[in-house]
């Protein structure tokens, strides 16, 4: 079906099914690899070990939907309300789809789904945030972009609902200079440091990102999964800076005098 058939106002839907628990997926992450930019390099700050736990369907549960993969903030989460936030960061016309994976391992996610347990959302344009309410017994769902053919190339994982999902760390807002790319966005996407502030970049999606100044002043080249960035960011004023793959995906610093 044409996906701009699907654009319309967004319902509350409640879905309701007595599936079973599953597991989370541990496949070991992409060794990390580094660019350095000629202006010089900063030391990574390791994370906050004492950061507080939380459960990651607090204020929203993030996906972001790019050319080609779907990440998620959290591969399990707790039973009960949750809201999907989903980002379109790529340059295409995407769709969220969540359907209950059946017991007997049936994989045909045409249609509605036995019993109707499936919901999709609206279609969404490059740069667009929905915001989509559901209620989740425990159970194993596809997660997938509805455009036809998306989920063969990548578009498609596993959300796990149980009881014993651990929580997350929070995100620890106050380390300057330290940007993940996530979800198909940069996090923060906003900073403001003194001149001198040495900027490190990690891309944590499965697909490749770049961190490319508007200026030109600092372009990381193309950027793998569990790679990083570094640069120093010199002068005054705003230093705007996006993703030449996914120009939705934008940042911008702004440089003061220490």
């Amino acid at each position: 079906m044409d996906p701009m058939r699907r654009l319309g106002a967004l319902s509350i839907v409640t879905l309701v099914l007595a599936g079973c628990a599953g597991g989370t997926d541990t496949s070991d992450a992409p060794a990390p690899a580094s660019v350095e930019a000629p202006a010089g390099a900063g030391t990574q700050a390791a994370p906050a070990s004492d950061t507080p736990a939380e459960d990651p369907r607090d204020g929203g549960f993030d996906l972001g939907f790019g050319e080609y993969a779907i990440t998620l903030e959290a591969d399990a989460i707790r039973p009960g309300p949750v809201t999907f936030v989903v980002r379109n960061g790529g340059t295409m016309i995407h769709g969220f789809e969540i359907e209950a994976e059946e017991a007997d391992g049936d994989e045909d996610h045409t249609g509605s789904g036995h019993g109707g347990l499936k919901f999709e959302g609206p279609a969404m344009s490059p740069g667009e945030v929905v915001r989509l309410p559901a209620d989740l017994p425990a159970g194993t769902y596809t997660i997938e972009c509805f455009v036809d053919g998306h989920d063969d190339l990548g578009m498609e994982t596993t959300l796990v609902v149980r009881r014993d999902a651990p929580l997350v760390r929070a995100a620890d807002p106050g380390t300057p200079g330290q940007v993940a790319i996530a979800g198909f966005a940069f996090a923060p996407d906003r900073a403001e440091v003194a001149a001198g502030t040495s900027f490190t970049w990690t891309n944590e999606d499965p697909t490749a990102h770049t961190v490319t100044a508007d200026d030109g002043s600092f372009d990381s080249g193309t950027l793998d999964a569990g790679a990083t960035f570094r640069t120093v960011i010199q002068g005054t004023g705003t230093v705007r800076y996006r993703c030449l793959i996914h120009p939705s995906m934008q940042g911008s610093i702004t440089v003061v005098d220490p």
